[in-house]
């Protein structure tokens, strides 16, 4: 009996889904797809980029059509990938995968992280090219093609990176070698999660609103300032509602934000709709698409919500304003007082500082030209 353990679809221990339905074989099965080439991914930080780095698989699985890409990353990214239709297996890097990727051989392996396990991942992994970044014999992280040095030059150098003025998937684009348009970052929701979504629309009557607008307060952990202030949140609110009682406000966080979030509740009452802090990841994203224009710090929310197509307007402070790209449908912002934007520094004493000298009328008047 014929067997393609080239298919797709084939699985080795159990029958394809094809046979389960209608039990046909592999014997002249109009179904068949020969995977002619192997990608292997690795991208394990932080669940933002995990998420814009998708942007990279439309045009790979132009250039190496018949594929099958392999994505490893960490645990809590993996839900960034469910139901994506580039990614046919993922791994998380906590459970078993290295059996896996040491037992394969891969057409391409690329690593875009330059930190020392995604190096040293590439580093073992059999590919026949290697793009991004590897671990030498030394332990020491290095380009692994030339493509791969203007990003790495970065990485060292301060100057440099606040010189930049090309995007994140403008470079990554350049160390993979796509010569294609750059693509959105890629998120795909499933009935349950638009289900979830619809609900909730419902039961907070969401109807009864003109337009939505999304206000994330989270900013993740790695760099205080990415976070805008309390007050300024709590401005933003009242001068929305001013503008239009009509238009609703939906607040968002994620668990690291609990408390913030309920002071803003505590002092606007009514005039939001709590999203609340827990959802899982797809469900956040599915709550972020019932918003007309979503207003979030440089965050994982910000990128959901670029690959939702939702107006984003994107709040900046320790991070590169340059490398961040909204596809034409929003803005970023900025201090125009600050001269060390894209300084990185995880912590700033600076009385006067990049999140501060961004005032609520600045993006009041940002979200009423995108409304």
């Amino acid at each position: 009996m014929k067997i393609n353990t080239d298919c797709r679809y084939y699985l080795g221990n159990r029958p394809c889904g094809f046979h389960k339905e209608d039990g046909r074989l592999c014997k002249n099965c109009l179904d068949f797809q020969k995977i002619e080439r192997s990608i292997l991914i690795i991208k394990l930080d932080a669940l933002g980029d995990v998420l814009r780095t998708t942007s990279i698989l439309p045009p790979l699985t132009g250039k190496y059509p018949n594929s099958e890409i392999v994505w490893i990353t960490r645990k809590n990214a993996l839900e960034l990938l469910e139901n994506n239709p580039y990614v046919w297996r993922k791994y998380a890097v906590e459970e078993n995968y290295l059996e896996f990727i040491l037992n394969e051989q891969f057409d391409v392996g690329i690593n875009l992280d330059s930190d020392p396990l995604s190096a040293t991942i590439l580093s073992i992994a059999k590919c026949k090219e290697k793009l991004g970044f590897i671990s030498n014999r030394a332990g020491q992280m290095v380009p692994s093609n030339k493509e791969a040095e203007y990003w790495y030059l970065m990485g060292l150098n301060d100057r440099l990176k606040k010189e930049n003025r090309k995007t994140y998937q403008e470079i990554i684009y350049d160390i993979c070698n796509l010569k294609s348009a750059v693509r959105k970052p890629q998120i795909f929701l499933n009935e349950e999660h638009k289900s979830f979504g619809r609900e909730f629309y419902k039961i907070k009557n969401l109807a009864n609103f003109k337009k939505i607008i999304g206000i994330n307060t989270g900013g993740g952990k790695r760099w205080e300032l990415k976070k805008w202030t309390l007050e300024n949140y709590i401005q933003l609110v009242k001068l929305l509602k001013e503008m239009d009682r009509k238009n609703g406000i939906i607040l968002f966080g994620g668990p690291g934000e609990m408390d913030f979030n309920q002071k803003i509740k505590e002092a606007v009452g009514p005039l939001i709709v709590d999203a609340g802090c827990d959802n899982s990841i797809l469900r956040f994203s599915a709550l972020i698409d019932l918003a007309d224009v979503f207003f979030t710090p440089d965050s994982l929310g910000m990128h959901i919500g670029i690959a939702l197509d939702k107006t984003t307007i994107a709040l900046v402070g320790p991070t590169s304003p340059w490398e961040l790209d909204v596809f034409d449908n929003g803005e970023i912002i900025c201090s125009d007082r600050c001269d060390c934007i894209a300084c990185y520094q995880p912590k700033c004493d600076k009385k006067i500082n990049c999140m501060n000298t961004i005032i609520p009328g600045r993006i009041f008047k940002a979200i009423e030209r995108h409304l």
